[in-house]
């Protein structure tokens, strides 16, 4: 119909509420004489039948329309609209970020950044955010975004990279929104290893501050929550992590060793703890050894990351997944 969601000539939006068709309707009057002349002889009209399943059908038609365009079927609505830029975004990827060290060394260090974002969003229960198991798949993929979201099924996509030199750190990160492939925000943030923590948090902020989400109270106290640990500590625990993803016997026995030398550096460091637990876990899980050899191991860890952090939904994860073995 080539109407402007600005200035609407037929169908107006209601906040809230739906649509409501506004053009001015008209009946034609019936032709009267002029000056005492003759009327000129009506034109050929409709019968009354025929008008009214006209009527009707027209009528039909604009609702269906008008549904259509209500529920967003295909994103009418977004393309009615001039695209998809507005409205909040309530599914979210974080993709794997890219390494620009160009030391294959520090992939833990990126993908543990990675990881500490994504768990930060999932702490808002408004927000649906992609598992790593499956945005991992897109590491390094040429696929457009649009694309990736289609297939991840989300509204929006986080992506970016992480530099490391020495203690310096830098990550950059950019939200687009999925269906216009529109950049919604970017930014770069940098600072020493030791603020790693505080960077992470300023990146999940305004990525929550776009994506204009409600937050609950609860959801604000656990997005301000940081868990804070001595960067060596957090060094060796986002090791531990990259190894484990990896799920080999091997690599799970380097995990093993790096989240021992993260509780090393601190003693009250929960989620090291946490990473122990996964690892006897996926040890057993695995038949890499057997349930009796794991168990025991993996029971005492999550007891200690619960002694120390009651609220760490990790730890309470890894304790329901025990008795499985």
């Amino acid at each position: 119909m080539g109407d402007s969601a600005d200035s609407p000539r037929f169908v107006e939006t209601l906040a809230r509420r739906g649509y409501r068709f506004i053009a001015p309707l008209s009946h034609p009057e019936e032709t009267q004489p002029v000056n005492g002349a003759p009327a000129p002889a009506p034109q050929s009209r409709q019968p009354a039948g025929q008008r009214r399943t006209v009527l009707i059908a027209t009528v039909a038609f604009t609702s269906v329309v008008l549904t259509i365009a209500a529920l967003n079927v295909h994103g009418v609505r977004d393309a009615f609209r001039g695209g998809s830029d507005s409205g909040a975004i309530r599914s979210l990827a974080v993709l794997p970020l890219a390494n620009l060290s160009g030391d294959p060394d520090q992939d833990y260090f990126v993908d543990g950044m990675a990881d500490a974002l994504r768990q930060r969003l999932e702490s808002i229960r408004a927000l649906r955010v992609i598992s790593r198991t499956s945005s991992v798949h897109y590491r390094g993929s040429s696929k457009p975004l649009p694309e990736i979201a289609r297939e991840l099924n989300v509204d929006g996509v986080v992506e970016g990279s992480v530099l490391r030199s020495g203690d310096r750190v830098r990550i950059t990160v950019q939200l687009i929104r999925a269906a216009s492939n529109s950049r919604l925000w970017s930014n770069s943030y940098e600072g020493d290893l030791r603020d790693v923590f505080a960077l992470q948090g300023q990146v999940a902020g305004r990525i929550v501050d776009e994506i204009r989400v409600t937050l609950t109270p609860p959801d604000r106290a656990r997005l301000a929550h940081v868990r804070i640990s001595n960067p060596d500590a957090y060094l060796a625990y986002s090791k531990g992590r990259f190894f484990w993803n990896k799920r080999t016997d091997e690599d799970l026995k380097k995990a093993i060793l790096a989240f021992e030398q993260a509780i090393a550096k601190d003693p009250d460091y929960a989620l090291a703890y946490d990473g122990l637990a996964d690892c006897w876990v996926a040890l057993g899980w695995y038949a890499y050894l057997s349930p009796a050899e794991t168990f025991p191991h993996a029971k005492a860890a999550v007891n200690k990351a619960l002694s120390l952090d009651d609220s760490l939904a990790e730890a309470h994860v890894a304790g329901v997944r025990e008795p499985l073995l």
